[in-house]
């Protein structure tokens, strides 16, 4: 499904909204552009309804119902259209209404994203400043008010997105403050204010969607900021999930595919979201390269998500051209290919156990897309009898259950890679804590790195029985005020400590460091040569590419109902340019060799959407060709 998620954001200093809105215009262009679904507004961060309304108020420069000509321009071409009403960030309810701001537990202040609440009336106004609501309350009542009113007027059967909805994870406004002292939890203590919250977000989630599917039974309902990996208490209450990563603005390339595959386990249904913007959300006159926004949309495909692009309507409502030539041609390409994702499943024998550690789970999932390995995503629970192979970076805190399944794993075949604080004494290597450096360094050959080299972090001291595939080496001491060595950190000794770096004992492979956090953060060439010294040591790989660069990245994933694989490689190198991690050079690549085990009997290797075949040669269960003609992406269809 290709979607846009269509802000309109529209300050009532400004005249004529809406008056260049055309009902046509509108739906042809969403049609040229080969838009599925378009989130249109009832309620901006504003504050004001784009429809006739006795709950809220309508905006006052508009004079029409906008909202309805968006639903029936839509629907006029077979687009579905979502109705979109803001819940944390709205400026006239804020003004009007201060006993509804959200409140930081710390500092006991209105929780406000950017200066808004400290700024003078000529002062510049930082991007995204807005004053938090608490959607608890007298607040959530207005907020029910406004449901009830929009499905009343609207058909709802194309779902509701609330946005705003989590922000910060505590609150103490005296509505928060009466309500903790009523459950008996005490407002002074943090870990009660987060329980509220928790508490009372999920009551609100179960309220609001009760009421929009009281009128379409069935109908999806998001609330933005739900689909966060470490949130995961909101999970069950979403209909879908919506993974909004604006590569430009945050997180980068890597970010998405991460989280989409966390998200995939659910079985739910979810959509990547990216923006048409050069930089981030609501930037007007920002373009982003079409060829990028087109990598963007294979990039969601090839990890078996929907699509979805953030725009921004212009006040006057007229939709823009150039917005959606570049969408377009983006939308096109997936139109052609967007169907071998449907109903498919990623084809891996290898997951990552999520630490819920920002650091070590992103460390982690760039090394296993720079080392071009498809891999899943575990936690708590989940099963895992058909991996081959675990990683648990960093920090994973088991549970005793989890610890002896993982134990059992290993005892019957199953490799495991393990680092940092994520080793336990039963799988037979015995933690001794830390090495009590702030930084110490690895002996490890690679290529023709012999000497010691930094490993951004410092070494857990293990007794364990195994063979050592490297060796830390401690710094002289640590570098303080009263004794330093040098510009930066201190020196090594030259004799080797008398605890491995990195050691293989049967079917584990152990890193004495967190690497994985510490690659996240220094993005060092040697560490990440080292880490995969220690994969390929004990990991066979299920999927092997030759001749492709580290940021290129490997996707494959087989489908549930027919019988094909579908295999997916992007190539497109990011690059920093000011204040913007983007994509501006789409290089022709050839020669590209792929080596993947499979069991069924192959009968075609097709390039979609050419339609063109593709040499191959199979022995036993591994299947071998030649990938040429990579610009952005290539789907190779392998059929059986």
């Amino acid at each position: 499904m290709k979607c846009v998620h269509l802000d309109f954001h529209t300050s009532p200093d400004i005249d004529n909204i809406g008056e260049l809105f055309n009902k046509e215009e509108f739906a042809k262009t969403l049609k040229e552009a080969h838009v599925d679904l378009i989130t249109v507004f009832a309620k901006c961060h504003h504050g004001y309804c784009y429809y006739p309304t006795k709950v809220g108020e309508m905006h006052p420069k508009l004079k029409f119902n906008l909202l309805k000509e968006q639903i029936e321009a839509a629907h006029s071409v077979g687009v579905k259209a979502p109705i979109y009403i803001t819940m944390g960030w709205s400026k006239k309810d804020a003004d009007e209404h201060p006993e509804w701001h959200q409140v930081n537990f710390w500092t006991k202040k209105p929780r406000c994203y950017g200066n808004e609440l400290e700024a003078g009336p000529d002062d510049t106004l930082y991007n995204c400043s807005w004053t938090t609501l608490c959607p608890n309350g007298s607040y959530l009542d207005y907020l029910k008010e406004i449901t009830h009113e929009v499905c009343q007027q609207f058909d709802v059967s194309d779902g509701v997105f609330y946005d705003i909805c989590f922000i910060d994870d505590a609150c103490v406004c005296e509505e928060c403050k009466a309500g903790m002292k009523k459950m008996g939890l005490n407002p002074e203590n943090y870990e009660d204010a987060r329980k509220y919250y928790k508490i009372k977000h999920i009551e609100m989630m179960q309220t609001l969607t009760g009421i929009v599917q009281s009128y379409k039974k069935d109908a999806p309902v998001f609330y933005n900021g739900g689909a966060d990996m470490n949130r995961p208490e909101y999970h069950p209450y979403q209909t879908h999930y919506e993974l909004e990563d604006l590569p430009t603005a945050w997180g980068g390339y890597d970010l998405m595919p991460l989280r989409a595959k966390y998200f995939e386990k659910y079985g739910k249904h979810f959509l990547g979201m990216t923006g048409k913007f050069h930089h981030s959300w609501g930037e007007f006159g920002g373009f982003k390269n079409k060829e990028a926004l087109k990598y963007e949309c294979a990039d969601m495909i090839s990890i078996g998500a929907s699509m979805s692009v953030g725009d921004h309507l212009h006040p006057l409502g007229k939709i823009d051209k150039s917005t959606y030539n570049i969408i377009g041609y983006a939308f096109e390409y997936a139109d052609k290919i967007e169907k071998y994702s449907e109903n498919t499943k990623a084809y891996s024998d290898i997951a990552m156990w999520s630490s819920h550690n920002a650091d070590a789970d992103m460390g982690c999932s760039k090394m296993l897309q720079i080392m071009h390995l498809e891999y899943d995503v575990l936690e708590a629970g989940d099963d895992i009898s058909k991996y081959k192979c675990i990683v648990l970076p960093d920090c994973v805190n088991l549970s005793d259950n989890d610890k002896a399944r993982i134990v059992e794993f290993s005892k019957n075949g199953g490799k495991l890679i393990v680092s940092g604080n994520s080793v336990f004494d039963e799988l037979g290597i015995k933690s001794l804590g830390s090495n009590g450096f702030d930084l110490d360094y690895i002996e490890c050959e690679i290529d023709e790195i012999c000497t010691p080299f930094l490993s951004y972090a410092n070494a857990i001291k293990v007794e364990c029985n195994g063979e050592v595939l490297a060796y830390v080496h401690e710094p002289y001491f640590n570098r303080r005020v009263t004794h330093f060595c040098g510009h930066a950190n201190t020196p090594f000794k030259m004799e080797k400590a008398g605890y491995p770096a990195l050691i293989k004992s049967g079917n584990i492979m152990y890193f004495a460091h967190p690497v994985f956090t510490a690659y996240n953060k220094s993005g060092n060439y040697i560490l990440q040569k080292y880490i995969k010294k220690g994969f390929d040591a004990i990991y066979n790989k299920i999927l092997k590419v030759e001749g492709f660069p580290s940021c290129g990245r490997v996707r494959m994933r087989k489908s549930i109902n027919n019988k094909f694989y579908a295999l997916h490689l992007l190539y497109a190198p990011p690059v920093n340019r000011g204040n913007v991690c983007l994509l501006e050079d789409f290089p022709k690549m050839d020669g590209i060799k792929i080596t993947v085990k499979i069991d069924e009997q192959i009968k075609t290797v097709v390039d979609q959407p050419s339609g063109k075949r593709i040499e191959f040669t199979q022995n036993a269960n591994e299947l071998s060709f030649i990938v040429n003609n990579l610009q952005t992406h290539k789907l190779l269809v392998i059929e059986y």
